[in-house]
């Protein structure tokens, strides 16, 4: 029996800190390899009615499961600050930690059904009697258009988040620079009016005047705004041009051509993206038992892994 205990010691220490994320999947020590991430967030009387998070082992017959019977996984992407924590507490019933061992390889087919296929069979079972599911959720919303939001006057506050209210807004719109699309509203897009080198923003300044072009409303400075050389009124200012030299260049770019356009001016819409970084752990104590055989880690938290939702957001 001891012998077996210190096995099963073993073979549990080698599964520590694993790290889950929807799209890229890695271990930290090597041993215990995820080779797929299930989550499901169904309607009742769906075979999968639960929120289910399982890893399974680079053997293919061992998983770590965790259960949250009857949850909808609303709460890793509906938070009320940039920053939230939930807590479950585990009771082995609608609340589960189990850690399994198969008599062959397991597959995703396994997990989420009302009756878990006749093979493989499970050998052994270990479950959490006890302690307590922390997920720390992470709100971190960008425009991605080439600058990071750091560099785009967010106000990021002591506690890690982001005062929207007096970050830099340059046009003055609903959207603070760091979640526009098009920072100065002149219907050119931030992303088309920089470069990337190397995979850093370099910025350009037309008319000299110091204000690089995806903040500056009137980029040639020949006394049109940017948006009103927009003369086919299609809400795109960068294919009304200007052929110089025998190179077509938009009439915003040049004061060659200061023309206003007539037609009614038609705004691009916004967009951005909200990820919601999701790190899951055991904290009170995180104990495993089979029977009369117990395993229990002494640290303050053990991390079961990282699960990241991204969200468009279109206004």
């Amino acid at each position: 029996m001891l012998h077996l205990l210190k096995l099963k010691i073993q073979v549990m220490r080698n599964i520590l800190f694993l790290v889950l994320t929807l799209l890229i999947f890695s271990c930290d020590d090597g041993d215990f390899i995820i080779e797929e991430f299930s989550f499901d967030s169904t309607e009742i009387d769906n075979a999968c009615g639960q929120l289910t998070l399982y890893k399974i082992s680079e053997t293919g017959t061992e998983a770590l499961i965790l259960e949250l019977n009857g949850n909808d996984g609303s709460f890793l992407s509906n938070i009320e600050n940039q920053v939230d924590t939930t807590r479950f507490t585990i009771n082995n019933t609608s609340v589960k930690v189990l850690y399994r061992i198969f008599d062959d390889k397991v597959s995703s087919d396994y997990f989420c059904q009302n009756i878990p296929p006749t093979t493989p069979q499970v050998t052994e079972e270990w479950y959490a009697r006890s302690g307590t599911i922390q997920v720390v959720t992470t709100l971190i919303e960008d425009d991605e258009d080439g600058i990071p939001f750091t560099d785009e006057g967010a106000v990021v506050l002591e506690d890690g988040t982001i005062d929207k209210a007096n970050s830099q807004n340059t046009d003055g719109d609903a959207f603070p620079d760091y979640l526009d699309l098009d920072d100065d509203g002149d219907n050119v897009p931030t992303s088309e009016e920089i470069d990337i080198v190397d995979g850093v923003p370099v910025f350009r300044d037309t008319d000299g005047d110091g204000i690089p072009n995806h903040l500056d409303p009137d980029d040639d400075n020949d006394g049109i705004l940017t948006i009103d050389e927009d003369l086919n009124g299609d809400g795109n200012p960068a294919n009304d041009t200007t052929i110089i030299d025998g190179v077509a260049v938009p009439n915003y770019l040049t004061s060659v051509t200061a023309v206003a356009g007539t037609n009614e001016i038609i705004k691009r819409k916004n967009s951005y993206k909200q990820i919601y970084t999701n790190v899951i752990s055991f904290v009170d104590g995180f104990q495993l038992e089979n029977g009369s055989e117990e395993i229990k880690y002494d640290v303050e938290e053990y991390i079961f892994g990282t699960y990241i939702i991204e969200n468009p957001v279109n206004e």
